[in-house]
């Protein structure tokens, strides 16, 4: 299923997209890191990987971030996640624009390339998701 929602353009921030969108994942096509692709339950999804969320702190403009992480090697698939941190932990979805340019696994450290366009310091958060094949 989808839904679009229309937002109105401020001229004083920064402008969010034009449209969001929502979709349902379709769970008959999900596949599970190194076993079988026929069919996977919610359950399957516990234990596998390794998952992490830090706290970078304040920052804005382009930083190149290095996160030491003994789990990782080059051959480490690694997926990042970044946005705004919210107060007392998680995320939430501000007017900052965060983009994530390179994420680059070497043996024990991974490296991210992050830009924050926004007039002053705002807290940075990165999720994590490393496979180690």
């Amino acid at each position: 299923m989808s839904s679009t929602t229309e937002l109105h353009a401020s001229t004083s921030m920064p402008q969010f997209p034009a449209a969001q969108e929502t979709q349902d994942a379709k769970v008959e096509e999900v596949g599970q890191f190194g076993m079988s692709q026929e069919g996977a339950s919610p359950e399957a999804f516990f234990g596998n990987g390794y998952r992490y969320r830090h706290d970078w702190g304040d920052r804005k403009g382009q930083h190149i971030l290095h996160l030491n992480w003994g789990i990782i090697t080059r051959d480490s698939l690694v997926f990042v996640a970044i946005g705004e941190g919210a107060a007392g932990g998680g995320k939430f979805m501000g007017n900052a624009r965060y983009t994530l340019h390179n994420v680059a696994p070497n043996n024990g450290v991974v490296s991210i390339w992050v830009n924050i366009e926004w007039g002053s310091p705002i807290r940075l958060s990165v999720d994590y998701f490393v496979f180690n094949p």
